[in-house]
């Protein structure tokens, strides 16, 4: 399980960490957007940062019940490809995301069944002895189909939710998806759906819609991470980052 234990206080960051991290918003409420100005830096000093916002050291220790989600887009894609699998731009931040997580321990790692979601964390889950489990799974038939790579994204929507609900105590999981779905499995996984019309305010705990209309197409280096108690509705704490803001990758 991955505990959110602040430091001092929120600004006591060392002079490297500080000069990685960049506050978009006010930092208030349950949802900040942190952008990582080197993408080969961990998301240790976000982890404390979402730790200061949440509440004290012992108030988080006793939330040993808690579940920690990641969730990730996948990277640039090869759209001349059958199966749209990364492309080397995207195998490249795929790398940065491998960097980025590397002192995180995961005891679960999912993708959709998407081709490109498995890649995107395929080698995080080798390193750490996991299986990336996909949902639906490729190869497997629904409503008399076989799911593959062009089997319409939002099929992974209540499959992938219901995993990450299902997650036992103490899990620390990484999902990895597609912009057709994201939104709405983290709206499967309580966080709310803005207002008609209104756009999700930094420091406010909301997504904008439930499918890619939405959805910032050309941004690949988002990353959701999401504090769950099991039994209780609303999630613990939510924060977006950008993991390789500021990184050029290209073919």
């Amino acid at each position: 399980m991955l505990l959110l234990c602040p430091r001092a206080s929120r600004t006591q960051f060392s002079n490297s960490e500080a000069a990685n991290l960049k506050q978009l918003g006010p930092g208030r409420g349950s949802r900040t957007m942190w952008i990582f100005r080197n993408a080969r830096k961990s998301l240790t000093a976000a982890f404390v940062i979402v730790a200061a916002q949440g509440g004290s050291c012992g108030q988080l220790l006793a939330q040993v019940r808690s579940v920690s989600i990641l969730i990730v887009r996948h990277a640039e894609v090869d759209s001349s490809q059958p199966a749209i699998p990364l492309s080397l731009a995207g195998r490249r931040r795929a790398e940065l995301l491998v960097q980025t997580l590397r002192n995180v321990k995961f005891t679960h790692i999912f993708a959709s069944h998407t081709t490109r979601s498995r890649q995107m964390v395929e080698t995080i889950a080798s390193v750490q002895n996991l299986t990336v489990m996909q949902f639906p799974k490729p190869g497997s038939v629904s409503d008399g189909q076989v799911i593959n790579d062009q089997t319409d994204r939002r099929a992974a929507i209540e499959p992938v939710a219901t995993a990450l609900l299902q997650l036992p105590a103490g899990s620390t999981a990484l999902a990895s998806l597609n912009s057709e779905n994201i939104f709405a499995i983290l709206n499967r996984l309580v966080v709310p759906l803005a207002t008609s019309g209104q756009p999700c305010g930094l420091g406010s705990m909301c997504v904008p819609c439930t499918n890619n209309t939405c959805y910032p197409r050309d941004e690949y280096d988002h990353l959701w991470h999401l504090v769950r108690e099991p039994g209780r509705a609303q999630p613990l704490t939510f924060i977006e980052l950008r993991y390789a803001a500021g990184s050029r990758v290209s073919n």
